[in-house]
């Protein structure tokens, strides 16, 4: 008969464990003990989430340690699948996004591809829905097309899986418009005031052509020359 689990204890980080986590951009694991009838431990790591729920709900003792074990990747699924839930509750994530801060947090790759499946099908993940808000919302900040591009595939979303992109958001005239309002709200430098505008325009992602346009008809009406 194989050594039973005949004790549990649940060890959560320290402040020092957690500092050197932070400092990794991860959290920092649990430690699931389990004593065995020969006298071994066997030590399951978790994230902190899962062990808490674990200790609220242990299963009866003696037991074999693979029914345990079991037992702990359930538990840690079904609190995986809680903390997406609430992670778009917050606000829309994409799904490498959301992947990625499952990850950090320590959850296994397949507490990971369950929770999201599972939010995608009851479409509390959407990444059309979600690249769609995260493009209006940056525009409403100023931003120009390459950069939102580049902070959408940063996030390992792409724009261009949408069936009405880029036409349906981004236009000259609006970009224009756009940088014309950033120009508004920034002062006109003493030296070489064309290429700094310029500069600083194309940083917020409008192209050169957009952003050259868009400066010279502000250092015009202003009286400067470009």
């Amino acid at each position: 008969m194989p050594p039973q689990v005949e004790d549990i204890a649940f060890i959560y980080p320290d402040r020092t464990e957690r500092a050197a986590a932070a400092y990794r951009k991860s959290r920092p694991k649990a430690r699931v003990v389990c004593t065995l009838s020969s006298g071994d431990e066997r030590t399951v790591y978790v994230p902190a989430r899962v062990a808490r729920a674990a200790a609220k709900e242990t299963p009866d003792l003696p037991c074999d340690i693979g029914g345990l074990t079991n037992w702990i990747d359930a538990v840690g699924r079904r609190v995986c699948y809680a903390a997406l839930v609430e992670m778009l509750a917050q606000r829309d994530h994409g799904e490498s996004e959301a992947r990625d801060k499952l990850a950090r947090i320590g959850y296994p790759p397949a507490a990971i591809d369950e929770a999201v499946e599972r939010a995608r099908s009851s479409r509390f993940l959407d990444e059309e829905r979600y690249m769609r808000y995260f493009i209006a919302e940056r525009l409403r900040r100023g931003w120009g097309r390459r950069k939102i591009e580049q902070e959408l595939r940063r996030k390992g979303a792409d724009p261009t899986q949408l069936a009405d992109y880029p036409d349906a958001f981004f236009s000259d005239d609006e970009d224009r418009c756009r940088a014309a309002e950033l120009l508004r709200r920034k002062p006109i430098p003493d030296v070489r005031p064309f290429e700094k505008l310029v500069r600083f325009l194309m940083g917020r992602g409008f192209s050169y052509g957009v952003a050259a346009d868009a400066v010279k008809a502000w250092l015009s009406e202003d009286g400067d020359e470009a």
